[in-house]
């Protein structure tokens, strides 16, 4: 198929899809590599967002598609993803969820979310996966989990009192879950959330959160869109 075919192909779907749900525009973006097009796509005044599904299969290596990873790659704003299992959400409360770890980076994924919120009239839920431990026998002795933070509970609370007087309401939530942080926000971030925001580092990059090196299986599975934050980006 010619250049000039495929151009009309995609003129004609993309104007079915404007017709269908109402949508003010369309373009087609030319390039060679499709992450690098994607993005650059987003770059203007104002700035766009790279909205895409991703529908990779099972293995880790391919859990969110080729064209979802290449623009992760190239990425250095937020990206929505719209995993296989995704719907919309069933209630107009359904709260923004954000989901934090114990690293640095968490300020800058709550002020994104709470952003998010705001626009959008929803509550923010500030959760985190905690490894289950039984409590230390010798006193004022810390625990030591595999992941989350040392002190789940306290450590969500203080990063809502900062935003404690936003124009939406924070809730808190901690998930203890003895197998993986996937495990933990699948069961947590149902189809009762509007929207997770998680980070993520680059595959191509040394550095590696905890919820970064889960995002990929993360976004495959939950019920609901996924704003990924690139956690490195510029380093």
């Amino acid at each position: 198929m010619s250049g000039a075919q495929d151009t009309a192909s995609a003129s004609r779907y993309l104007d079915g899809l404007t017709r269908r749900h109402a949508v003010s525009s369309w373009d087609i973006a030319r390039g060679d590599d499709v992450g690098d097009t994607i993005v650059a796509a987003t770059l203007g005044e104002p700035p766009g967002l790279a909205c895409l599904a991703t529908h990779g299969r099972d293995r880790r290596a391919t859990v969110l598609g080729s064209t979802a990873s290449a623009v992760l790659d190239r990425a250095t704003d937020p990206v929505m993803l719209v995993g296989p299992q995704a719907r919309p959400p069933r209630g107009g409360d359904a709260p923004v969820v954000v989901a934090v770890d114990g690293a640095a980076t968490d300020h800058t994924l709550v002020a994104i979310a709470l952003g998010w919120a705001t626009r959008l009239g929803n509550r923010l839920v500030i959760a985190t996966v905690a490894e289950p431990v039984p409590p230390s026998f010798r006193e004022g002795q810390p625990l030591h989990r595999a992941r989350g933070p040392a002190d789940p509970e306290g450590y969500v609370a203080d990063l809502a009192a900062p935003a404690a007087d936003a124009s939406c309401t924070i809730d808190t939530r901690v998930a203890y879950n003895p197998i993986s942080v996937r495990d933990g926000l699948v069961r947590l971030v149902d189809r009762t959330a509007a929207l997770l925001v998680v980070g993520s580092h680059r595959r191509t990059r040394p550095l590696r959160a905890l919820l970064g090196s889960h995002t990929p299986r993360i976004v495959h599975d939950i019920e609901v869109p996924a704003l990924v934050v690139p956690l490195d980006a510029g380093t």
